[in-house]
């Protein structure tokens, strides 16, 4: 077993805080993970985003990573390809957040609009009078900002390209919904709790009287914890000092902080995730058209 693991993250864990605080809570949440692994020191290394954080992962440059799910997914995948037994890669915690009032390990996304729009969620002709609007979407390798919304429009008859006037890729949650709020789309698509997230913001106060949700997704697992280990051992003791340091009181407060209201941590698997290569199957959708290479 090795004296270091190397912990990567990905940037947009949550938004609205400072890439400075974001780290020093990670590194607090390792601290927390350190106590419960006997002579494990824990290095979490500078952030990446996706794709490179990916290759790094496949590389053994790292072996703890905080990734989304998509970039999960598309990891397996190519250990997959390159090791056709004993896949490294594997999820082995979920983030726990609250989801309709209760703790999961399941969130929704969502296509949204303006009240403006005159799109109704009740009105047995929405999908037809969806044709020919504009659509701003966050991110292409975003789960609940891109891939799910969009698999959810597609099984409802609305190509998630072609059926609409005008498709943006805007760069996020919620410079999504600040567009679709300005009418400067008409509709957005994004995790299930982002139009009270931009009403909490400045300026957006009425968000959630002047906005409402159209198509509410199937349940997407949450974000995973990911290791590069083939040792089933050394997963396990893991994967039981992140459900411990999950419960302390400086874990707790480090995951709420930088992991978007995270309330702990679960054990998971490895195939939990396999939803999402449904959808990509669906919308014809590989990894190199979905993460830029840097």
């Amino acid at each position: 077993m090795p004296a270091t693991y190397r912990l990567s993250y990905y940037p947009w864990l949550t938004q609205n805080v400072p890439a400075a605080e974001i780290h020093r809570e990670i590194e607090r949440f390792a601290r927390e993970v350190e106590k419960q692994l006997s002579g494990i020191t824990i290095q979490v290394l500078p952030t990446l985003e996706v794709g490179p954080q990916i290759d790094l992962l496949l590389a053994g440059g790292c072996d703890i990573a905080l990734m989304n799910p998509l970039g999960y997914v598309f990891a397996r995948r190519r250990a997959a390809e390159n090791r056709k037994k004993d896949n490294p890669i594997h999820s082995i915690a979920i983030a726990l957040r609250i989801i309709d009032g209760k703790v999961g390990d399941k969130y929704f996304g969502q296509v949204y609009a303006r009240d403006t729009s005159a799109l109704r969620k009740d009105d047995p002709g929405l999908f037809a009078k969806m044709r020919g609007r504009s659509i701003g979407y966050g991110v292409a390798y975003s789960t609940s900002n891109f891939l799910i919304p969009a698999y959810e429009l597609l099984k409802r008859g609305v190509h998630p390209f072609t059926a609409f006037s005008r498709v943006e890729f805007l760069g996020g949650h919620d410079i999504a919904a600040r567009a679709v709020y300005e009418g400067k789309v008409d509709l957005g698509v994004g995790h299930d709790g982002v139009i009270v997230d931009l009403g909490n913001q400045y300026g957006y106060g009425d968000a959630t009287k002047r906005m409402s949700t159209l198509v509410r997704s199937d349940p997407i697992p949450s974000d995973p914890v990911v290791v590069r280990m083939t040792d089933p051992t050394q997963r396990e003791a893991l994967q039981a000092a992140l459900m411990q340091a999950g419960k302390t009181e400086d874990g707790i407060a480090a995951l709420d902080r930088f992991w978007g209201k995270v309330k702990g941590l679960a054990p998971i698997g490895p195939d939990e995730y396999e939803s999402l290569n449904t959808a990509l199957t669906a919308l014809k959708l590989e990894e190199q058209h979905l993460l830029r290479k840097s």
